[in-house]
């Protein structure tokens, strides 16, 4: 074989060293292909994991609110039974002589229209 100017040799070092830019181009844009890939993945699962705390951060927070809820029905349901419960012990101490008096009065009102005192 003839040996090659040195014009082509310049061409093939070149050549061969752009071959060898692009290649590592080639890689470096896998690598970032990659990474960018990772990091997707991570931001979705950081999305999701969050997701389901604030889920059962809600959760929490509505079984907080049934239970405060429950909390002051029982304690209104207590005070209405006192208040029963002492009205009855009132009304029970009446005599029923007292009962018919405040009946007939009652009948009285409602008979001229002005309705229960």
């Amino acid at each position: 074989m003839a040996p090659t100017p040195p014009a082509l040799d310049r061409v093939d070092d070149r050549l061969a060293r752009l071959l060898e830019v692009e290649r590592d181009l080639e890689a470096r844009v896998r690598e970032a292909e990659s990474a960018a890939r990772a990091r997707v993945d991570a931001v979705r699962q950081a999305a999701t994991l969050g997701s389901a705390r604030r889920l059962a951060e809600i959760h929490e927070a509505a079984r907080e609110e049934q239970r405060a809820d429950g909390e002051r029905h029982a304690a209104e349901l207590a005070r209405i039974e006192a208040e029963a419960a002492a009205e009855l012990r009132r009304l029970s101490s009446l005599t029923d002589e007292a009962v018919e008096r405040l009946a007939l009065r009652v009948y009285a009102r409602v008979v001229k229209g002005e309705g229960p005192p």
